[in-house]
């Protein structure tokens, strides 16, 4: 029996129309394609889940998105590379599909990440 250790997981979340639905981002991109590219390049595969996924959030009111979630793998070695870059990458989805923020973790750290530009 073989067993490799991946190392520690990220995880972050997208709202699901935003993912398929070019007409959600402003430069009117495919953001699956896109995500989907960027998490090949730089972790050699990830995981997607497609069910129903629901996220609940306070702004104004109580709000809430159906979601998809993505998940990698990086090494903790990795950590100061990878988590970074993965990060500014999230920022500028979350700036083109026009959200306030995006949720992330990564290993045992859960944080918000904002667009690279605030709102207008």
């Amino acid at each position: 029996m073989k067993i490799e250790d991946l190392g520690k997981r990220a995880t972050f979340l997208l709202p699901s129309i935003k993912v398929y639905n070019r007409k959600y981002s402003k430069t009117r991109q495919n953001i699956a394609r896109t995500i989907h590219n960027f998490l090949l390049d730089n972790f050699n595969g990830y995981t997607c889940a497609s069910g129903n996924i629901y996220g609940y959030f306070t702004s104004e009111q109580t709000e809430y998105d159906e979601l998809r979630e993505f998940r990698v793998a990086f090494k903790e070695n990795e950590r100061k590379t990878k988590v970074p870059k993965l990060q500014k990458f999230l920022a500028l989805i979350c700036e083109d599909i026009g959200e306030e923020c995006l949720y992330l973790e990564c290993g045992e750290d859960a944080m918000l990440v904002y667009p690279t530009r605030k709102k207008k």
